[in-house]
């Protein structure tokens, strides 16, 4: 297969899968998989199947660069454009052995997204409200300021009339940090409100991105009038099918 070779829509998980990409793809992806013993050829036929988006995905973590949706190739992105290198110029027997070395454990944290129901008579509440709560202390963008406020105080209140959802994410300490910081600046530049791009979920999807974690649909990153809108519902919608998604809190009104 030659460097010039293209596919015409996304091949794998949940995509269009044309025959004709999938072939590239299969092809593509036995000729890095020639240089490891212990992986099978795929059948290159032209048809998605469970076995070609594992391999995909095994394909995926041999880059170590951020994967949109797992198990997914697209035209015109670099994942793409790293499968159609020659399997030695990707150095796919390097990559096997960087991936195979015994890595230190790193310290895991978590943070948790708050997606609060609509509230008709809130300004600007109307479709729901987002925040971030990091170690007890709630971000949260409302109409009138960037905020910074105690958790127990700040849902008890909430809870009075309307129902919370809870997502515990997993994160490093180096993201957890990452997103702090991001979040600090975010609270001293205290940028005016808008509904399109500087809204309660806005900021928590784009500080989540900063740090690696999909919170938009994937769908609509590529549309610049709709890659950053996103309302409460979506995110919670994107952040839940994320694999960082340790639990869920339903925190009833009331309780």
């Amino acid at each position: 297969m030659s460097q010039t070779e293209k596919i015409s829509g996304p091949v794998g998980r949940s995509a269009m899968n044309h025959p004709k990409d999938v072939v590239v793809v299969q092809k593509l992806l036995n000729g890095h998989f020639e240089r490891d013993p212990c992986r099978r050829q795929l059948r290159v036929d032209g048809r998605w199947s469970q076995e070609l988006e594992r391999a995909i995905e095994a394909f995926q973590l041999l880059t170590g660069d951020q994967v949109m949706i797992k198990g997914r190739i697209a035209p015109a992105t670099r994942m793409f454009e790293l499968l159609k290198q020659p399997p030695a110029i990707f150095g796919y027997e390097r990559r096997m052995a960087q991936r195979m070395r015994v890595e230190p454990v790193q310290q895991a944290s978590t943070i948790e997204v708050l997606i609060f129901d609509g509230r008709l008579i809130s300004t600007g509440s109307q479709w729901g409200h987002a925040a971030i709560d990091l170690d007890g202390k709630v971000y949260s963008q409302s109409h009138s300021r960037y905020a910074v406020l105690e958790r127990s105080g700040y849902l008890s209140s909430n809870l009075e009339y309307r129902d919370v959802v809870g997502l515990t994410l997993r994160v490093s300490l180096a993201e957890k940090a990452k997103i702090k910081s991001e979040l600090d600046s975010r609270v001293a530049a205290q940028k005016p409100y808008s509904l399109t791009d500087n809204s309660c979920s806005t900021n928590v999807a784009e500080v989540l991105e900063i740090a690696g974690i999909l919170a938009h649909d994937p769908r609509f990153q590529m549309v610049p009038s709709s890659s950053r809108m996103v309302s409460p519902k979506e995110l919670l919608i994107a952040i839940s099918r994320s694999d960082r998604v340790l639990k869920r809190d339903n925190y009833k009104k009331g309780s």
